[in-house]
Parts: C-alpha cells; sequence; structure tokens
C-alpha cells in the first residue's frame, strides 16, 4: 500500500492584542491578514473583544482559553501543537495515537506502509535480501514471513529450468508457464527435443515427449535413438 502521511506539526501560535490602526493579522504559519468581519472564536463561537488578545492559529481566531488539545484540553496557546482532522491536538496526546513500527518497534511519526495487516517506517518494510526499500512496488515473502522485492524472491526460490539452467519468473508482458517433466522444471519455450529441438507439445499425441534415459525426445527421435542404442 502506497505511504501515507500523518497530519503536520504546525509552528507556534499567535498571540495577539489588537491595536489602534489597521492591523497585518500574519502568524508564523503564514497564515493571511486576518478578517476583522469572522473576529469570532472558532471553537465557543462567541466574538473575540477588541480588547482582548486571542490566538491565531489554522487560518482561524481563538480565545486563548478556548485553543487548548480536544483530548485533555491541555492550553496550546505558546506551545507546538498538531493538527489532527481539523482540530489542535498536544504533542503528548498525539505521540499516543501513533503506531509502532512492526520491524524496529519505533514510533511511526511521519509517513507509513501499511502491508501485510501491519504498520513500518518506509525504510523498515524492506527486502530481506538487498535491504532496499519496497515502498510502493510489488513484493513477496517466503515461508517464514520474510518480505522480498520480486526480483530477489525469484532469485532465490524460483525453479531453475533444466535445460538453460535459468530461474522460470514471471514477465509482466506474457503469461509464464513452468513445465515439469522427469523430476524437472523447464521454461515453455525450453521445452524441446534435445536431439531436433522440436517444441514439444503437452498432449500424449504425436508431437509430445517420449523420455528415453532420462532425456527429452519427440517421437521420431526416441525411436531412432533406440533403434540406434540397440545395435
Amino acid at each position: 500500500q502506497a505511504p501515507s502521511t500523518f497530519p503536520d506539526e504546525l509552528k507556534l501560535p499567535t498571540i495577539c492584542h489588537e491595536q489602534a490602526g489597521k492591523q497585518q493579522w500574519q502568524d508564523v504559519n503564514g497564515y493571511p491578514e486576518r478578517d476583522s468581519s469572522r473576529d469570532i472564536c472558532a471553537f465557543c463561537r462567541k466574538a473575540l473583544g477588541p480588547q482582548e488578545p486571542m490566538v491565531e492559529a489554522m487560518r482561524k481566531q481563538y480565545h486563548p482559553d478556548c485553543f487548548t488539545c480536544r483530548t485533555c484540553h491541555r492550553l496550546l496557546a505558546g506551545q507546538h501543537y498538531f493538527q489532527r482532522d481539523g482540530c489542535p491536538t498536544c504533542d503528548t496526546c498525539f505521540q499516543a495515537t501513533l503506531e509502532k513500527c512492526a520491524k524496529c518497534q519505533g514510533l511511526i511519526k511521519e509517513h507509513i506502509v501499511r502491508a501485510l495487516g501491519k504498520g513500518y517506517h518506509p525504510s523498515c518494510f524492506s527486502c530481506t535480501a538487498c535491504s532496499r526499500a519496497i515502498g510502493t512496488e510489488s513484493f513477496a515473502v517466503d515461508g517464514q514471513g520474510d518480505v522480498y522485492c520480486v526480483p530477489d524472491f525469484y532469485r532465490k526460490y524460483a525453479a531453475v529450468c533444466g535445460a538453460c539452467e535459468h530461474p522460470i519468473v514471471p514477465r509482466e508482458d506474457a503469461d509464464t508457464y513452468k513445465i515439469e517433466c522427469l523430476g524437472r522444471s523447464f521454461h515453455e519455450s525450453c521445452y524441446r527435443c534435445e536431439s531436433c529441438r522440436m517444441p514439444l507439445s503437452l498432449e500424449l499425441t504425436e508431437n509430445g515427449c517420449y523420455p528415453l534415459d532420462d532425456h527429452l525426445l519427440c517421437k521420431s527421435c526416441h525411436v531412432r535413438w533406440r533403434n540406434e542404442s540397440s545395435c
């Protein structure tokens, strides 16, 4: 699954006091000028008095006593906070919601990769063989639960063709078949008569495989080899 992101940690909210004349309302998070027509506390919905302090945060205005963590109600004016589902959250409450990485057991504070029903740091969800982070790529899991990138998984576990001795791995542009004969595995393209190189059919027909002494042979070559060996 593609990595997902956590709510951003925001900078300290700005506590502002009304002054005579036109004010330029912009907090340290870069929020735009305060609109005097909306001088209503975003939490209690009561008016912000012209002479009372207010908190400018998350593009909204609050009474200092209203800008609190929505979980533990701790005052957040002058404190770092997280925005979670549109609500301010203190660092302690946010940390309590974090999931532990299934590999290193550390808290996952930023991006999370979900796979196999668990959560991982992106760098921890990596190939067992080459240690490369898998990210959003396809992966494979062996019988012990170890995760591999697809190339390394097939390098380790794919059957080796009995003719060309290369692993039999799927191709993205075509179906891939593994043919088993005489206790060995073969690429479809390698399943040929060892004498005349004619492709062998999987069916028991004239073009099928007629093995002789552990050799793959077509019917005519089988007959010829058998006659030659009996002479």
